[in-house]
């Protein structure tokens, strides 16, 4: 699973297709905040161990550095407190251009949730389990194996499972992988993201609470899921050259990991699929997110869940995290198209907090102990 040695980063990254992915973004941005800020004990730039995973998600600074021109001026992803970095906040340029012939001539400034996506996909997992939810692992040859017969509705997430390759469930001859892999370093004073994605050159430091997250790479259409030796010491001598100076000095290596994206040219798949098997069975497709699988995460299931309403209007469908409307303007609001559903699932998680703490306490969710794929 590629989520599960992530950076989870909330950050659009190798997806296409903006116009949509824009608003996933932005409604998944404010679900994350949404749940840190359900806790009545909440306080900015902690984290809300109160909520299943809550522990998981943490907002940190981010700086990206970008060649403006080549960009829009304002992303439509863009949080509320988006700006353009000053010339001091920028890498030793010098340094890049004469290593690599990089040009950077700005970037921008924010704040954006990491998630230490181990233990918070535990914590998914767990809450499903909660509501009632089952969990079956098996080999499937195609969607119609996928559910039982008097199934409505077939959620299709299988990412590269989808792949023309496996020859197997929807064979999509727009989707391809795209491999990445990074360093994972102990660096405890690394606590902002950094990120620089240009033409010939990518870096990025993504702190977590055990460990940084170095990267990275991204092959095109490359299956090799090995971590390569050369690869990682062109990682970490990149980010040696992009980051503040000393910051790897005594970084410690703890690990190498790689894995492969599930990306798709022209963007995303997200949409029902009326008859895919000719038996009239129902097929809600959600995959091909790239390197924005967390990004998109909670605005792609809002849509999901819309879709699978439609189609099982009669089945009452229960709403499992609080969602946003309105963010008032303390907080530099900005409306994200959620409906009126938010305020109160917020407010009946809320109150499930503070009856478990009456009670003694909500049971912390495992602290993550990811095991760390060793360098071959």
């Amino acid at each position: 699973l590629v989520s599960h040695g992530s950076g989870g980063f909330w950050f659009p990254y190798l997806v296409e297709n903006m116009d949509r992915v824009g608003p996933w973004a932005k409604a998944t941005y404010d679900a994350f905040l949404s749940e840190m800020r359900a806790s009545p004990f909440y306080k900015p730039g902690s984290v809300n161990k109160d909520v299943p995973g809550g522990e998981c998600v943490r907002m940190r600074d981010v700086l990206v550095f970008d060649d403006l021109p080549r960009r829009p001026p304002v992303p439509n992803w863009a949080p509320p407190d988006m700006r353009k970095l000053g010339t001091d906040e920028l890498p030793p340029l010098d340094d890049l251009f004469d290593a690599y012939g990089v040009h950077i001539s700005g970037g921008w400034g924010f704040r954006a949730p990491v998630v230490e996506m181990p233990g918070y996909l535990r914590a998914l997992h767990k809450r499903v389990a909660d509501g009632g939810g089952k969990f079956e692992k098996r080999q499937l040859t195609s969607l119609t194996d996928a559910a039982p017969h008097n199934a409505d509705v077939v959620v299709n997430c299988a990412g590269l499972g989808n792949h023309e390759r496996h020859g197997r469930l929807a064979r999509d001859p727009a989707l391809y992988p795209i491999r990445g892999q990074v360093v994972k370093v102990k660096a405890p004073h690394v606590q902002q993201v950094f990120v620089a994605d240009l033409d010939g050159f990518t870096s990025y430091a993504i702190p977590r609470g055990d460990c940084v997250i170095i990267g990275g790479t991204h092959d095109d259409d490359q299956w090799d899921i090995m971590p390569d030796r050369d690869e990682a010491e062109a990682i970490m001598k990149r980010a040696a050259a992009f980051l503040p100076r000393g910051y790897l000095d005594n970084a410690e290596i703890l690990g190498h990991w790689s894995g492969l994206r599930p990306a798709r040219r022209g963007g995303a798949r997200l949409e029902l699929d009326d008859e895919p098997d000719g038996k009239g069975r129902r097929v809600v497709h959600c995959y091909g997110h790239g390197g924005a699988g967390v990004t998109c995460s909670w605005g792609c299931a809002d849509e999901v869940v819309d879709i699978c309403r439609d189609c099982v209007k009669d089945t009452p469908m229960a709403v499992a995290r609080p969602r946003v409307d309105d963010r008032d303007q303390s907080n530099n609001a900005v409306r994200t198209g959620a409906d009126v559903r938010s305020s109160k699932s917020a407010q009946i998680l809320k109150d499930w907090i503070l009856k478990s703490v009456k009670k003694g306490g909500v049971a912390p969710t495992p602290k993550p102990q990811e095991p760390l794929p060793q360098e071959r």
